[in-house]
């Protein structure tokens, strides 16, 4: 049994870099503009791990680890957000995307959230801002810099991100001035429509109900439904053969990204699905921190350049 595991693991991965050449990139610049790296540009001067970034009066203390690079600042920042369905999993899942972005230069805050049936939307949401308002918060102590401030998820972490970054067009009348913009989304197998998910067990659990029953919420928290063209700059990879949450997700959220004029890139992969697309992206997700670096150019060391 172990032996076949690993065999179908081994055969995956040749697969997957096999086929890396295959993939379907749309709005990617050309090949020879890429500044894809091969090694890793800085070091990882300090981790601090499992540290609570809510309030005291939060419902529930929410953890999350710091990662920063051996450079000066002030740093760009990426908040990273994993998946689970909105109601498991945990940040260790997303620990080697952080520390990947580190390297390249970034202050990465791998976060958790709040989980459904618990705790619905917008609860999640909410404690994405509260990250915010921690980064905002300890900005000089950490020389983080507010105007790059990024987010990254996958899966129901994609969902986050790319909401957090449609939602944030104009503050909040509670919002501080020195409240960190997004700079831009990277999100991975994301579920943009939730209006598409009528019947699905996970998506009422988040929700706390059925489609029939809360369409004007569902809309709400559909990324898809608030794209303006003044969204960041969002950055999709998807599975093709992904059967949980299906290609054409990201694929009618990039048509609306550039339908609205927003700056997008979509990277399809023709043999993984939505497991092996999170845990042998490497191709994908190389092409997602080149698209950060552009966008982040301010003090950042490309390639080449």
């Amino acid at each position: 049994m172990k032996n076949d595991l690993l065999l179908k693991i081994s055969l995956l991965l040749v697969l997957s870099s096999l086929s890396a050449g295959c993939h379907v990139h749309l709005g990617a610049e050309s090949e020879s503009t890429t500044t894809t790296r091969t090694d890793s540009e800085y070091e990882i001067g300090s981790a601090i791990m499992s540290f609570a970034y809510s309030e005291p009066e939060w419902p529930q203390t929410l953890r999350a680890d710091l990662y920063l690079p051996q450079r000066s600042g002030p740093l760009p920042v990426v908040m990273v957000i994993h998946g689970g369905g909105w109601a498991n999993r945990s940040r260790e899942d997303m620990t080697s995307i952080s520390r990947d972005l580190a390297e390249r230069g970034y202050a990465v805050m791998n976060l958790d959230y709040r989980f459904a049936p618990r705790y619905t939307y917008p609860a999640q949401l909410d404690d994405l801002q509260q990250a915010r308002e921690w980064i905002a918060a300890n900005a000089e102590r950490y020389q983080l810099d507010l105007d790059r401030v990024n987010a990254w998820g996958y899966s129901s972490g994609a969902h986050l991100a790319a909401l957090l970054g449609s939602l944030q067009r104009a503050p909040a009348v509670d919002q501080t001035p020195t409240m960190p913009r997004l700079r831009a989304v990277v999100a991975g197998g994301i579920p943009a429509d939730l209006r598409k998910y009528s019947n699905s067990p996970i998506v009422m659990r988040f929700m706390g109900g059925a489609l029939d029953e809360m369409p004007a919420r569902y809309a709400e928290a559909s990324p898809l439904y608030h794209v303006s063209a003044d969204d960041p700059p969002v950055f999709l990879y998807h599975g093709k053969l992904d059967v949980l949450v299906s290609e054409d997700q990201s694929q009618d959220y990039y048509d609306a990204l550039k339908a609205a004029g927003v700056e997008t890139e979509l990277y399809l992969h023709p043999l993984h699905g939505h497991m092996s697309m999170f845990l042998f992206g490497g191709d994908a997700e190389d092409r997602a921190m080149d698209f950060l670096d552009r966008n982040n150019v301010e003090g950042m060391t490309l390639a080449g350049h």
